[in-house]
């Protein structure tokens, strides 16, 4: 199993399989709350817990999907930036070897920062 293929398992399977099951234990847990003594403080805490539990894992993934793709859109613009230093480029006499280096290691990152994104 690749590094992406077990990323987005966890992304889109487990972590919301967690939070369910977070938020279902708290829910359980803080409906019966009838608190008699250090122990049922003891049930009213856990059950909180599970609930901060599910929100941080909720957090974790809203975090994830925000930054993929603000970092989505940074790509896009900085190939329209490069985009745009290529037709400057093409004006100037520069060597054809060096432009086709400066093109092919810019496709190679866009290429790479695709991949990681999907």
């Amino acid at each position: 199993m690749s590094a992406r293929s077990a990323g987005r398992l966890f992304y889109q399977v487990f972590l919301p399989l967690a939070v369910a099951v977070n938020i279902g234990l708290g829910v359980l847990v803080l409906s019966n709350l009838r608190p008699q003594g250090w122990l049922g403080w003891l049930e009213i805490l856990s059950g909180a817990f599970c609930c901060m539990v599910a929100g941080w894992l909720a957090a974790s993934a809203w975090s994830k999907s925000y930054w993929g793709s603000a970092m989505a859109r940074q790509i896009i613009v900085w190939r329209q930036i490069a985009d745009a230093i290529f037709v400057w480029l093409e004006d100037a006499p520069l060597p054809a070897e060096a432009l086709q280096r400066l093109k092919a290691s810019l496709d190679e990152i866009g290429h790479h920062s695709r991949s990681r994104s999907t």
